[in-house]
């Protein structure tokens, strides 16, 4: 299904040097004041401004000559070793006050703040809210300002909300502490879909949008979990509030080195020479996605608006992420009911992480390989699907069954990173379509959160009969609007062969400004822009 696409996207590298670089190098292409005035007036992407400022220097045929796969690799190991950990933290974080309200219950919140009915089912979805009301305007925060600062300022304020919830005293205040908090958290998967584009190549990003997007908050929240048990509690802090104090102090901590060390794109990296600076923003002309552009082009926003694989993304968003929502908040309640000890349940939270991130490796991994990843991502909707029905229909009283099918369902992630992370962020050129088409996709991602803790009702613990019925049908429709996707993407794909040839027809002859992946294009209005499936 992938060849063709493939086959156009595999270039050599000495191809792509040239692509980027031919319109640059003095003594190809002089490029004086004006013509970058020039390109700065028609927005172009920040690479294309970089390259023309390079090219203004009487060392630039230096600066931008062919790199070796030496130097390369020198890069790669940088942006592996300085933003991939910082970018991941973040978003662990951000996980990590998710699962740690489920394990604060077994320690004791709800009860010491009363909550009764679904009051706790509030106070773990309503951080969606929050997140809800700014996934846009912090991802419009992401485009235009630092990258780097944009997640600085929200990571540390995480540990600041987190701060808060230790001193909550009721359902209302404890609603009110993580509606605030999930303000901070609109950013997450959007911003950092934006950050994965503007840093690696497109056959780099599977393995770290993985790594990035992880699953072991779990993994954090049962260490920390099992570690404050040694704690006797006090009139002054109970075990939950220092599960609280202890990942507030962690956040603040990262939101400090979020600030010094993660910059806003390569061509701004305090840390890379101007020659790396070159090579890092030169080897991504391959994405045809260009890197950044600060300005907001209103076009951008009706064509995601009007694209229907904006609305799949949506839509689908929303039924991977029914679970995810649901047992991130219950998995400890749910486990509570099959008569383990606080201990147990606290280090059983831990296999949960582990199982999500290994089974999202396994799939993107073999999506990788195969080049089919649209059927690798129904495939683990089947395998997911699978450990539902088990959960579904084995009795409680067969704790080894009723575990071994809440372990399989917490395959859930791997659907998500194939699919969302793995092919729409292949998917979309343009950056102002980009931040339209993320936000759009989180609010899906938001609205499967609220539904999945809604769909555990308290009068049905410990069985939760409605929860999982809502995630079998989630999963079934998901199926569904794939198969839809894909008949897409062949189709436009079919299109974009017969727009090449119109476009390379009608440039004959023509000397182009900017090459085209500079350009600040959008997935339809690139030529040469093919969709993944």
């Amino acid at each position: 299904m992938g060849s063709e696409i493939d086959q156009y996207r595999d270039h050599e590298k000495g191809d792509l040097q040239v692509n980027a670089i031919s319109q640059y190098v003095p003594e190809e292409n002089v490029i004086g004041t004006k013509n970058l005035d020039e390109i700065k007036e028609r927005n172009y992407d920040v690479g294309a401004e970089f390259f023309a400022e390079l090219a203004q220097r009487p060392d630039a045929a230096e600066l931008m000559a062919p790199w070796t796969d030496a130097e390369e690799k020198v890069i790669l190991k940088k942006l592996d070793y300085i933003v991939l950990p910082l970018v991941t933290m973040s978003l662990l974080l951000g996980g990590v006050d998710k699962v740690i309200l489920g394990t604060s219950a077994t320690f004791g919140l709800k009860q010491d703040l009363h909550l009764v009915g679904q009051q706790y089912s509030w106070s773990s979805s309503i951080i969606f809210f929050g997140a809800m009301l700014t996934v846009f305007p912090q991802s419009w925060l992401c485009q235009k300002l630092p990258t780097g600062k944009v997640f600085a300022v929200n990571v540390f304020f995480f540990g600041v909300m987190t701060f808060a919830t230790i001193g909550v005293k009721s359902a209302g205040s404890l609603q009110a502490v993580r509606f605030i908090l999930g303000m901070f958290e609109g950013m997450n998967t959007s911003g950092a879909g934006l950050v994965i584009g503007m840093w690696w190549r497109k056959s780099e990003q599977p393995i770290r949008t993985v790594i990035v997007f992880n699953t072991f908050s779990s993994v954090v929240n049962g260490l920390l979990s099992y570690a404050v048990q040694f704690y006797t509690p006090t009139k002054l802090l109970s075990r939950w509030q220092l599960l609280y104090l202890i990942t507030a102090c962690i956040s603040v901590t990262f939101g400090v080195l979020d600030w010094i060390f993660f910059p806003s794109n390569p061509s701004k990296a305090w840390w890379l020479t101007d020659r790396q600076k070159y090579i890092a923003v030169a080897r991504l002309a391959v994405n045809q996605t260009g890197m950044v552009n600060k300005h907001t082009k209103i076009h951008q926003v009706k064509e995601a608006l009007l694209d229907v694989r904006t609305w799949l993304y949506f839509l689908i968003s929303i039924t991977l992420n029914i679970p995810n929502g649901g047992l991130s908040g219950f998995y400890s309640i749910v486990i509570q009911g099959l008569h383990f000890s606080t201990k147990q349940l606290t280090l059983m939270n831990m296999p949960t992480g582990v199982i999500g991130w290994v089974a999202a490796m396994f799939w993107v991994t073999v999506a990788k390989y195969t080049r089919q990843p649209l059927l690798c991502a129904m495939g683990s909707v089947l395998v997911c699907l699978a450990g539902t029905v088990v959960l579904k229909t084995v009795p409680h009283t067969n704790t080894g069954g009723s575990l071994a099918g809440l372990y399989i369902v917490y395959m859930y992630w791997a659907p998500y990173m194939v699919y969302s992370q793995l092919i729409m962020y292949a998917n979309v050129g343009g950056t102002t379509k980009k931040v339209a088409v993320f936000g759009i996709s989180y609010l899906g991602y938001a609205v499967g959160n609220l539904v999945g803790p809604q769909s555990f009702k308290a009068k049905e613990d410990p069985t939760y009969p409605t929860a999982y019925t809502v995630m079998l049908a989630g999963y079934c429709v998901s199926i569904g609007l794939m198969v839809l996707y894909g008949f897409l993407c062949w189709w436009d794909n079919k299109k974009k062969v017969v727009q090449e040839e119109e476009w390379r027809a009608s440039i004959e002859g023509q000397e182009q400004d900017v090459a085209a992946e500079w350009k600040d294009m959008t997935d339809k209005e690139n030529p040469k822009f093919r969709y993944t499936y």
